[in-house]
């Protein structure tokens, strides 16, 4: 065969492969818009993982170093409970105890001012929101009966001594301040 025909052979073949085979040989092309998207190299990545890290962190760290204290004010307050079972009640195991109704927390507002928007809680589950001002130097009583878990739960003296009662309130100008006191209990059987 002489060259000519070698070479227009060579031409034919080339021709005839089918595109599986053309890409194969060849990486298709890409377009103009993903030929200017920039690639991120290995340490590329590494540096903004890092970064992605560490500006969290410091933001948090300055917020820290450089917000105020908040000062959570002292309500001037004394509580006390009225009708309460005496101390042997507790004495036998909680379902062997008979049903004691009554029981009142009493909350005596000692400062000059007044208080609103009160949440009491007692025990530290049960809890009561009341909306109505204590004037400054009056008290105001609560029935044990009206404290509710979040579930809905109502405090029963039959089950629960009166442990602890913490006072959240609203102050006039408008900051909060609290006050929390415990009461004697008697170990239960």
């Amino acid at each position: 065969m002489s060259r000519t025909t070698t070479m227009a052979m060579t031409q034919e073949h080339e021709t005839d492969s089918s595109p599986a085979e053309s890409t194969a040989s060849h990486p298709p092309r890409k377009s103009t818009a993903q030929q200017k998207v920039p690639r991120l190299s290995a340490r590329g990545l590494t540096v903004a993982l890092v970064l992605m890290t560490l500006i969290p962190t410091f933001t948090v760290l300055a917020i820290w170093k450089f917000m105020p204290q908040v000062y959570e004010g002292k309500l001037n307050a004394s509580a006390t409970a009225e009708g309460l079972p005496p101390a042997d009640f507790y004495l036998p195991r909680y379902d062997l105890r008979p049903p004691w109704s009554g029981g009142e927390l009493i909350l005596h507002n000692n400062s000059e001012d007044d208080w609103s928007h009160l949440n009491i809680q007692v025990n530290g589950f049960y809890q009561i929101h009341d909306i109505q001002p204590i004037p400054a130097g009056e008290s105001k009583r609560y029935k044990l009966e009206k404290f509710l878990t979040r579930s809905g739960a109502r405090f029963k003296l039959q089950y629960n001594q009166l442990k602890t009662v913490r006072v959240y309130a609203r102050l006039p100008g408008g900051n909060r301040a609290t006050f929390s006191h415990e009461f004697e209990t008697v170990p239960e059987g």
